[in-house]
């Protein structure tokens, strides 16, 4: 495996003996609907990368979640995930799907589903259609046969009537954005159609959108079509009306009534979506098996332009892609690369940030055999950790955190870039997602243990390492030797003796095995600005590296 490529791995259980019993039939139910979808043997599920995005699904989503679906609908959770994923688009919103559902009637209290009741009876009243997503309760179960104890006559028992039948009725799933109003707007759309809603099932993931699924009665036809298109219809009538709009808009996003904030005119389009016609690519600055790097121009400004290439778009690249913008968009930090723009229409998918004139610290350290005095040093790291704490406060995880992905700018500001596997923290404070460098990866990472934000400190003390050294992490090891090693036997870059004992203090700290003992960013920086004082310019740096110096005017030339 090359260094400078990012390896995933399906989430496996994790073995933190802090997880608890809903932790773990997730886990159970993850792996029950994974399978009943490969017995099934669908085109999705052969795709690459299919089993993490089906456990990503689940993580979005509340325990409870797993915790109600019915594992026998695995094709609905599917459903679910492409609902979601349609309603990142503004455009789809609400999302939904209709299908027809059957519940199991109740005798004397019992569901069919629990009650030895003779098989003669069983066969009167076969489940045609399936049941819903979520079960169902007692009480949507005894309306399935309200009607019919109308027809038991003399104290007859309900178990002996022959006149029982299911009732089929309808589920509705929405997804869209998560906020207090929508679940009203809902449930106006369905009220408005004629139908009662029987039993509600209402989730929130951790990246702001909603789920939820309605078992419905009232609709007088089996099939499905006529339906969908009358709440479409519906939908499109309410979505006239602004309270509407105001429902459905993005968080932060104003709407011309109900709101506090000053409303900003907009064309309907997003302000970050670049017609490909105004950037014009100059030099190509790197090449990958998936994309290229070019410098370009976007109205007359400087850019890097990171193009994929459409010969090889899959599932996975499109997923990281999304998660890109999704991501970039939302931040602003000095120590942050820059987001400008994307295109998001196929075949040409790219995104298009500042350019940052002087390169990457790997090609610095690694290519041109460059190398850091400590002053220098402290600058890079406290560029990082500002860059670093600004995410982890906007709950972001960036899981790829490596010298690769740190560009340096004209004026020498060290800025954290490449999203690509960046990820959104989930409410819970833990991720099972892995991916990452393997020689830069924190050991719960490796291990598909949950983590959280301190597998980012671990990846950060590898980089102070690498910039006190100029060396690759392990280079005496294959990335899986290291990573085997990290985890197994407390594998640890050796620091060199000269080093400075806060900064050997610094390294020891982000490196713990426990990520618990790992400081944060903010603690990080406090120690880094106090060793800056502690160090000076005691003329070490007074007169700037001049290897840096030369090697960095080169790079203005073009390079990125």
């Amino acid at each position: 495996m090359d260094d400078n490529e990012s390896c995933g791995s399906r989430a496996m259980e994790p073995t933190s003996p802090k997880q608890n019993r809903l932790q773990r039939q997730k886990i159970q139910v993850f792996n029950q609907v994974l399978t009943r979808l490969q017995d099934l043997n669908l085109e999705e599920v052969k795709l690459p990368g299919f089993e993490d995005h089906l456990w990503l699904h689940f993580n979005r989503l509340p325990v409870r979640y797993a915790s109600d679906v019915n594992v026998e609908r695995a094709e609905d959770v599917l459903m679910h995930k492409r609902l979601l994923d349609l309603a990142e688009d503004p455009d789809n919103r609400p999302a939904f799907d209709v299908h027809l559902v059957q519940v199991q009637p109740m005798y004397n209290g019992v569901s069919t589903n629990t009650v030895d009741v003779d098989s003669l009876v069983k066969e009167e009243i076969p489940s045609i259609h399936p049941p819903p997503t979520f079960g169902s309760s007692p009480n949507l179960q005894a309306l399935d046969i309200h009607d019919d104890k109308a027809l038991v006559n003399d104290g007859e028992s309900d178990i002996n009537s022959t006149s029982r039948t299911t009732r089929p009725m309808h589920e509705i799933t929405f997804s869209t954005i998560d906020k207090p109003k929508t679940l009203t707007q809902l449930t106006n759309i369905i009220s408005e159609i004629g139908l009662n809603i029987e039993e509600a099932h209402v989730f929130s993931t951790s990246d702001g959108f909603s789920l939820d699924v309605f078992v419905v009665d009232g609709w007088p036809y089996e099939e499905t079509e006529l339906l969908k298109s009358e709440v479409q219809k519906e939908i499109m009538r309410s979505k006239e009306q602004p309270q509407f709009q105001a429902a459905m808009n993005e968080p932060g996003q104003t709407s011309e009534s109900g709101s506090d904030s000053v409303k900003i005119p907009s064309d309907g389009s997003d302000d970050w979506e670049i017609d490909i016609r105004l950037l014009k690519f100059e030099n190509k600055v790197a090449s990958g098996s998936f994309g290229d790097l070019y410098k370009g121009t976007y109205c007359s400004q400087e850019v890097a332009i990171k193009v994929l290439k459409p010969e090889h778009l899959n599932m996975d690249m499109v997923k990281e892609f999304t998660q890109e913008v999704f991501i970039m968009r939302k931040i602003r930090h000095k120590n942050v690369v820059q987001f400008i723009g994307a295109c998001t229409r196929p075949p040409n998918l790219c995104i298009v940030t500042e350019f940052m004139s002087r390169g990457s610290i790997y090609t610095f350290l690694h290519k041109q055999r460059g190398a850091f005095k400590l002053p220098t040093l402290l600058k890079v790291a406290i560029d990082v950790s500002k860059g670093m704490s600004y995410l982890h406060q906007n709950k972001i995880i960036h899981r790829d955190l490596k010298t690769a992905n740190l560009l340096m700018d004209e004026h020498g500001v060290v800025k954290v870039g490449d999203f690509g596997v960046a990820r959104v923290q989930a409410q819970t404070g833990v991720m099972t997602a892995e991916t990452g460098t393997y020689r830069w990866m924190a050991p719960e990472v490796i291990e598909h243990k949950p983590y959280d934000h301190k597998a980012d400190v671990f990846s950060f003390g590898i980089v102070v390492w690498e910039l006190l050294t100029g060396e690759i992490p392990y280079a005496y090891l294959t990335p899986l030797q290291a990573a085997i090693g990290v985890v197994q036997q407390g594998l640890r870059p050796t620091i060199p003796k000269s080093t400075h004992p806060k900064l050997v203090e610094l390294l020891e700290k982000c490196w713990q095995q426990d990520p618990t003992q790992r400081p944060d960013f903010s603690e990080l920086l406090d120690i880094l600005q106090q060793l800056t004082r502690e160090v000076g310019d005691d003329g070490e740096d007074r007169h700037k590296d001049k290897s840096i110096g030369s090697f960095f005017s080169s790079l203005r030339k073009g390079n990125h």
